[in-house]
């Protein structure tokens, strides 16, 4: 299975304008152009992840809206099961699978199931097992997955060597903001990183935003 990261970033590196802000505001640098091609990599992969924390800061569909297309599974990992009960891809029936712990207890799992389109995943024992993740999803005949998560789930998949492909929209603002999550910030528990190599593949404006896109490079360890 190959896994690409999709991120936006601004010109000082920040993933959104300030700490708890929805990574949507950077949306409305967006111009239609931009949209469409993002759907349409949407639509290109079998399915797509964000962390819990990124349903609960956004709310996000993570649907195929603004080209013609198929939507994506989607996938969250979540260690607790928060996940707010008005969320949409609670409410609006599509399929999502929610990789858990075993020790996710039998009344979570009954609020999530209890909504139409929703299955669970057991990956990992008392925490979610990112690598467990997508063996099971390549088991499951997905075949390429799009992340879309925001800095913890990014740091996690990154360390456990899991990346085949970055693509990096760079938003031209400049947040300002010093409490902005950064782009692989780490948290308490995280695993360490290894350094690791990668070179541009491409690089392209679309509706006046860059976008770059990188894989490792050749003869060095992900």
């Amino acid at each position: 299975m190959k896994i690409t990261t999709f991120s936006e970033l601004t010109i000082d590196g920040c993933m959104t304008l300030g700490h708890g802000l929805s990574s949507k505001a950077l949306f409305d640098f967006y111009g239609a152009e931009l949209r469409q091609w993002f759907h349409g990599e949407r639509a290109a992969h079998d399915a797509i992840m964000v962390g819990a924390g990124t349903v609960r800061a956004d709310n996000p569909e993570l649907t195929v809206r603004h080209v013609i297309g198929r939507n994506p599974l989607r996938v969250i990992p979540t260690n607790d099961g928060n996940i707010p009960a008005g969320s949409h891809i609670l409410s609006d029936g599509l399929p999502t699978l929610f990789a858990v712990p075993q020790t996710l207890p039998h009344a979570v799992r009954d609020r999530l199931t209890a909504h139409l389109g929703v299955s669970l995943m057991d990956c990992g024992e008392t925490v979610v097992d990112l690598k467990e993740v997508a063996k099971r999803l390549s088991a499951r005949g997905v075949g390429s997955l799009m992340v879309e998560g925001g800095s913890r789930l990014l740091h996690g998949l990154f360390a456990a060597g899991l990346v085949n492909r970055i693509v990096i929209k760079h938003i031209p603002v400049i947040s300002g903001a010093v409490d902005a999550p950064t782009y692989l910030a780490a948290y308490a528990g995280s695993l360490g990183m290894a350094l690791s190599r990668w070179q541009v593949v491409d690089w392209r404006l679309i509706g006046g935003i860059g976008v770059s896109i990188y894989e490792p490079l050749k003869g060095t360890p992900e």
